[in-house]
């Protein structure tokens, strides 16, 4: 800062302040020098005369400053320079190239620089200047930094933040300019329905100084097709429409045909196609239908076109929460029975569920010389039900129904069977199919759709049924299986099962299916399988060859015991039917679902027994990968606590999105397996809008007094109006009293006593 020092002086008087006293004091001075001159102006000879007036004069004079009390003031004054300040954006959006002329909007400042440098020189030479970077933080530099060349890498550009910090910093400062070099691309947090103009124009008006914006202007916009936003729900229901409002930004691109798609993981799942004509911004909607639960991650992506500029802005990915809202069940039933009443029963007294049942009173077959309105009993909306509601259900149950009679060339059930088997193999859903005398092979179901997923094979034309009164005999995979274990512990399961009412016989199926689970047998010749399951592609079935589990409620109520075990059953299979998470031996958890670049990921491995018990003890074998790329960031090995927990701290730098999986094994056997999904992303909105917004710098330099500026601009010294007065600071002053010292009372002491002799020598009184 360039300074300089200066002395003043002043004369001030302490004594009799009052003006009027002042005015006394000089009167009687000047009448008692009157009187003198009367007295003594006989004197001769006239040298001693003016000699005693003089002495007179010199003691009246004396005695009116010592009322007055005069000091003597000296100021020591510090000159200083007005304030200029130079403020550069430095985010990474000024390192965008227009697309017309390949200059990145930061050379124009720098060319700015260079052209102007004697207008710098001399706002130097005449002001005090400043220069200040700010982007998501607000640093002060020197000239030489300028020279040298800033380094263009800010993630935001928050203009607000940087009008607060100008305000702060030169507060109480002469300020006399402000020159602002930016591309106006504010990219701050502001509140919900207010302004961001009328913001910045409040705190541009509070800093009293006029602002000179510049801007890159002419052809410099650049060429880009960006996702600016998109508007989504992350959290949603299974089976459930979810959308997607995509916001799509275009810079100086037109008449084209743009494709963009929506993919979960690496699998599109929803695509359109739309047509760009003069459009800046374009809203798009997407939406699919989640069949199955959990976190997901979700992609919306455009192609990268030719001489684009950002094409990091072309993909957003985001996740999204999938749950249940309430599990809907389809039961369709072929004739009203005391298994039907049992089970229906349950499901529709269940809160969590929500049932739609039809049992079949009469079929197309049926004769009736009434016409269809004029029944009480409606049609069967078979129509309705498997192809336009068929995708909102989570579970499917066929109790010992016959398709047959709606298979005529008007209904085409066998089509509907097809609609099944997607359901439950492309949908994730689960099937269950419920034995009879008009179930299985007796229903027609041999050489179906339906007996691909089942997990058994018909045997073809008609079962056998067995109409023994036996016991269901619990299997060795029985034993574990989550639907069967209705008991704390093995032991107790498995006494339980023989304790369970006999049951009245079942379906004869040819054998079991290679892939499927028997969890209970028929205790007959060959064993047949009475309960067992199978996956089948995305979902999940079920095959019960008998009709009479209602036993397990009816008998043990009235033996004075208790149906829990029954409703336990069902609730055990509508969960791992529909994959519910509660089954899932080993959860793992994730404090949050975005951290920063190197900042640390909490995961939370728990690992379950079959009694729904902590496991203590359990080996564990954790990878994190890229979900894109696949490349493995960490591998782990670790062992669960008392609690049946271990935690995972995982450290990474580089953004994307990855996957936590864990595998849970104990003595080579697979207890279970979970994952989740996290990201790390280094908050960067400068590219997500490359606009250039001139008219948030003109109204900046509107509102404060200055002006707008396009870049590249010449010879601004011709076109810049600077105020510069003088400002001063008082940096030490002395004080210097004249009348209080020994000189003053001596003076005054010898002009009395001068004048005394002479008068006394002279003969004068």
């Amino acid at each position: 800062m360039n300074t300089e020092n200066i002395n003043q002086w002043n004369l001030t008087f302490t004594g009799m302040e009052s003006p009027w006293l002042r005015a006394l004091a000089l009167i009687l001075a000047l009448a008692a020098l009157y009187f003198s001159w009367t007295s003594i102006k006989t004197l001769h000879p006239p040298v001693k005369r003016w000699m005693v007036m003089f002495l007179r004069f010199t003691a009246v004079a004396i005695i009116v400053l010592m009322l007055l009390q005069p000091q003597m003031e000296q100021k020591e004054v510090l000159r200083l320079k007005n304030k200029i300040v130079c403020v550069l954006d430095n985010s990474m959006s000024m390192t965008l190239k227009g697309g017309d002329t390949g200059i990145a909007r930061s050379q124009l400042v720098d060319t700015f620089f260079k052209e102007n440098a004697s207008f710098i020189k001399k706002l130097q030479d005449d002001f005090d200047v400043d220069f200040v970077t700010f982007s998501d933080a607000v640093k002060e530099i020197s000239v030489a930094d300028v020279r040298k060349g800033i380094v263009y890498d800010g993630v935001n550009t928050d203009v607000v933040r940087m009008l607060q910090y100008l305000k702060k910093r030169y507060e109480g400062k002469s300020v006399k300019g402000c020159f602002l070099f930016s591309d106006g691309a504010d990219t701050g947090e502001y509140p919900q329905g207010v302004d961001k103009l009328e913001i910045v124009s409040n705190l541009a008006a509070g800093l009293a100084a006029p602002f000179f914006t510049f801007a890159p202007g002419g052809n410099m916009e650049v060429k880009d097709i960006a996702i600016s936003d998109v508007v989504y729900d992350g959290f949603t229901f299974v089976r459930s429409p979810w959308r997607a409002d995509v916001v799509i930004k275009i810079f100086g691109y037109k008449g084209m045909r743009l494709p963009i798609t929506l993919k979960q993981g690496n699998d599109i799942i929803s695509s359109k196609v739309i047509d760009v004509g003069n459009e800046k911004e374009v809203h798009i909607d997407l939406s699919f239908t989640p069949y199955t639960t959990g976190t997901f991650l979700y992609t919306v992506s455009l192609p990268v076109q030719p001489q684009e500029a950002i094409a990091e802005n072309n993909q957003v990915s985001f996740l999204v929460k999938v749950v249940r809202d309430k599990i809907r069940i389809m039961h369709v039933c072929g004739r009203p029975s005391w298994d039907e009443r049992f089970l229906r029963r349950i499901l529709k007294n269940d809160p969590n569920i929500d049932l739609i049942s039809f049992f079949i009173l009469r079929s197309p077959t049926d004769n009736s010389e009434a016409r269809n309105d004029e029944l009480s009993l409606i049609p069967f909306p078979i129509d309705e039900l498997f192809t336009q509601a068929l995708s909102s259900f989570d579970l499917v149950i066929f109790q010992n129904f016959d398709y047959r009679p709606y298979d005529a060339a008007f209904f085409r059930f066998s089509h509907y069977l097809n609609n099944i088997k997607k359901f439950v193999t492309d949908q994730g859903g689960g099937f269950v199919m419920i034995g009879g005398d008009i179930s299985f092979s007796q229903g027609g179901y041999d050489g179906t759709a339906l007996e691909e997923i089942l997990p058994v094979e018909l045997n073809g034309g008609k079962d056998t049924i067995d109409l023994s009164r036996l016991k269901a005999t619990l299997t060795n995979d029985g034993m574990k299986h989550p639907i069967t274990f209705l008991e704390g512990d093995t032991d107790r399961n498995a006494a339980l099962w023989n304790e369970l009412p006999a049951l009245d016989g079942c379906n004869k199926v040819a054998r079991l299916k290679a892939d499927a689970v028997p969890l209970t047998t028929f205790p007959i010749s060959g064993n047949p399988p009475l309960i067992s399951v199978m996956d089948a592609g995305q979902g999940r079935c079920m095959a019960i060859t008998t009709d009479s589990l209602w036993r397990w409620n009816f008998v043990t109520v009235g033996q004075g015991g208790s149906n829990r075990h029954y409703l336990k059953f069902w609730q055990n299979s509508i969960k791992w039917l529909i994959k519910d998470a509660s089954l899932n031996p080993v959860h793992i958890r994730i404090n949050k679902e975005t951290f920063l670049p190197n900042e640390e990921v909490q995961a939370r491995v728990e690992a379950l027994g079959r009694n729904y018990q902590p496991l203590e003890g359990v080996p564990l074998d954790m990878d994190v990968t890229n979900e894109f790329s696949g490349e493995r960031i960490l591998s782990a090995k670790g062992v669960t606590d008392a609690n049946g927990q271990y935690r995972l701290a995982i450290k990474h730098d580089k953004e994307g999105y990855y996957i936590v999986k864990v595998t849970a094994k104990k003595e080579n056997e697979e207890i279970g397996q979970d994952y989740a999904v996290f990201s790390i992303a280094a908050e960067n909105k400068e590219f997500k809008d490359p606009a250039i917004r001139r008219d948030l710098l003109a109204k900046l330099s509107g509102v404060s007094g200055g002006r707008y500026f396009d870049l590249p601009v010449k010879d601004i010294e011709e076109k810049v109006s600077l105020e510069n007065p003088a400002v001063t600071k008082l940096v030490g002053n002395r004080r210097i009293t004249l009348w209080d010292n020994s000189y003053i009372f001596i003076i005054l002491l010898a002009t009395a006593s001068a004048e005394w002799w002479i008068r006394k020598r002279s003969g004068l009184s």
